[in-house]
C-alpha cells in the first residue's frame, strides 16, 4: 500500500505540473473543458479495456481514479473559489458544500442499484460528468472577484505559494488530515475485521470446530487455489469432517463480507446525514457567530480527542461513531472553511497551490503513515515488544501533527478575521447582494 500511494503521489505531481502550465496559457473555459473532456476519454478508454485487461490494467484504473478525483475536485473548487469574494464565501460556501454531501448519498445509493451493470456504470458517469460541465459552463464566464491582497509572479519551482499564511496553513491541514484519516482507517479497518470475523465465525463456524477461528481466519493469506487443500488438511488435523468444514468456511467468508457491506454502507450513509444536518443547519449559524477561526479547529479538536481513544478497546458502535464523525465533518465544516481560506489569496498563488495541496500533497499524508506503520510494525517484531505497542507508536505521531495543525489553522484563522486584506472594490454596476445573486 505505501508503495501504491507514492505512485499516486509521483504521478499526481506530474499530472499537476501539466494543469499549471496549462492554467497560465490557457483561458479558464478551456482548462476546465479540457479537464472535464480528458476524464471522460479516459472513462471512455476504461470502458472498452476493464472487461478485457487483467491485473494491469485494473491496478492502471486505480491510479488513474486516484488522480482524476484528485485533480476534478479542486479544478471545481477552484472556479468557485475565484466566483466569490471571501466575505460572501463564509455565506455560500458551506451551501455549496451541501450539494455535494447530498450528492455522495444519492450517488451512492444509483451506484448501488446500478452494480450488475459492471463496468457499464462508466457510461453514466460520463453523462453524469457531462451534464455537470453544460451546468457549469455559464458560469465561466465571470470576471475574478476573489482578493487581490498581492500580486506576485509565477515562481520557477511553482512553490512561491508557501510564502502565503493561508496557503501554509491549508498545506498543513491537508497533509494532517491525511496522515489522521490513514491512521484511523488502519486501526479502526483492522478492529472491524476482528469484530466482523468473531462474529461471522460464531455464528458459521463455532458449533463444529468452538476453537478454530485464527485457523480459519489465516486463511485469506492463501491463494483461492491452495485454500480447498489447507482447509481440507485443518479438518483431518482436528478430527472435523472437511466437507462440513469447506461449507461452513464457505457460509463464514459470505457471512463476513455481507455484513462488511452492511457495516461500510451505513458509515458512508449517515456521514451524508451528519453532514447534511452540518452544512444545512449548524455551519452557517456557527461561522456568523463564533466566526472562521472557531470553525477551522473542530475537526482537528475532533481528532485530537479520537486519537487517544484508539489505543483503547473499542466495539463495533463506537468505531461507527468514530467513522461517520470523522468524514462528516471533514466533508461539512473542514471542507468549507478550507475554501474560504482559498479565496483569501490571489489567483495566481491560488492556481500554482490548489493543485499541488489537493493532490500529490494530500496522497503524501497517505505514504508517510504508511511508511511509519511499516517501520513500527518491524520495530515491534524485531524487538519482540508487545503487539499494543503497534498502535501506541502509530498513534503518538499523529497526535502531534494534530496538535501543529489545530495552533497553525487557528493563527491563520485569527488573520483571516482581522482582515489582513486590503478592501475588495466592488463593480460600479454591481452591488453585493446583486453579485452573490448573479
Amino acid at each position: 500500500m505505501p508503495w501504491i500511494y507514492l505512485l499516486v503521489s509521483v504521478t499526481s505531481m506530474l499530472v499537476t505540473r501539466v494543469f499549471q502550465w496549462c492554467s497560465r496559457r490557457f483561458t479558464r473555459k478551456q482548462v476546465v473543458a479540457g479537464t472535464f473532456f480528458w476524464a471522460v476519454a479516459c472513462k471512455l478508454f476504461f470502458l472498452q479495456a476493464l472487461p478485457l485487461g487483467g491485473q494491469r490494467i485494473t491496478a492502471l484504473f486505480y491510479l488513474w481514479a486516484s488522480v482524476y478525483f484528485l485533480l476534478l475536485v479542486p479544478t471545481l473548487w477552484g472556479c468557485l473559489n475565484e466566483r466569490f469574494r471571501p466575505d460572501q464565501c463564509q455565506r455560500c460556501f458551506p451551501f455549496i458544500a451541501l450539494g455535494s454531501t447530498i450528492g455522495g448519498i444519492a450517488g451512492s445509493s444509483v451506484a448501488q442499484s446500478m452494480s450488475r451493470w459492471g463496468t457499464g456504470t462508466l457510461l453514466w458517469s460520463i453523462g453524469s460528468l457531462l451534464l455537470s460541465l453544460s451546468l457549469l459552463w455559464p458560469e465561466l464566464s465571470y470576471p475574478v472577484q476573489m482578493s487581490e491582497r498581492k500580486v506576485e509572479q509565477p515562481s520557477a519551482t511553482g512553490l512561491g505559494w508557501l510564502g502565503d499564511r493561508y496557503l501554509k496553513a491549508i498545506a498543513v491541514m491537508v497533509l494532517t488530515l491525511a496522515i489522521y484519516s490513514t491512521a484511523t482507517d488502519f486501526i479502526t479497518q483492522r478492529r472491524l475485521d476482528a469484530i466482523l470475523g468473531q462474529e461471522a465465525y460464531q455464528k458459521e463456524v463455532s458449533a463444529i470446530w468452538p476453537t478454530g477461528y485464527a485457523q480459519i481466519n489465516d486463511l485469506r493469506k492463501l491463494g483461492s487455489g491452495q485454500r480447498p487443500a489447507a482447509l481440507r488438511q485443518l479438518a483431518l488435523d482436528h478430527k472435523v469432517e472437511p466437507e462440513q468444514l469447506q461449507a461452513a468456511y464457505d457460509r463464514f467468508r459470505e457471512t463476513r463480507e455481507k455484513r462488511s457491506r452492511e457495516v461500510f454502507a451505513n458509515i458512508f450513509y449517515y456521514q451524508g446525514i451528519a453532514g447534511i444536518l452540518f452544512l444545512g443547519v449548524f455551519c452557517r449559524p456557527f461561522l456568523r457567530y463564533f466566526g472562521l477561526r472557531a470553525a477551522l479547529v473542530v475537526l482537528p479538536t475532533f481528532a485530537l480527542c479520537v486519537l487517544p481513544m484508539l489505543l483503547f478497546p473499542l466495539d463495533l458502535l463506537a468505531i461507527q461513531l468514530i467513522l461517520i464523525f470523522s468524514g462528516s465533518l471533514n466533508y461539512s465544516f473542514n471542507n468549507a472553511t478550507k475554501e474560504i481560506l482559498y479565496s483569501a489569496t490571489d489567483r495566481v498563488s491560488l492556481l500554482q497551490a490548489k493543485p499541488v495541496i489537493e493532490g500529490p500533497l494530500m496522497r503524501l499524508g497517505d505514504v508517510i503513515f504508511s511508511t511509519e506503520s511499516i517501520v513500527v510494525g518491524g520495530a515491534v517484531a524485531y524487538f519482540a515488544w508487545p503487539l499494543p505497542w503497534i498502535e501506541r507508536l502509530m498513534v503518538a505521531p499523529c497526535f502531534l501533527a494534530v496538535a501543529a495543525w489545530w495552533i497553525l489553522v487557528r493563527r491563520a484563522g485569527q488573520a483571516y478575521q482581522s482582515r489582513d486584506l486590503l478592501p475588495h472594490e466592488i463593480p460600479a454596476d454591481e452591488g453585493a447582494e446583486e453579485s452573490l445573486g448573479s
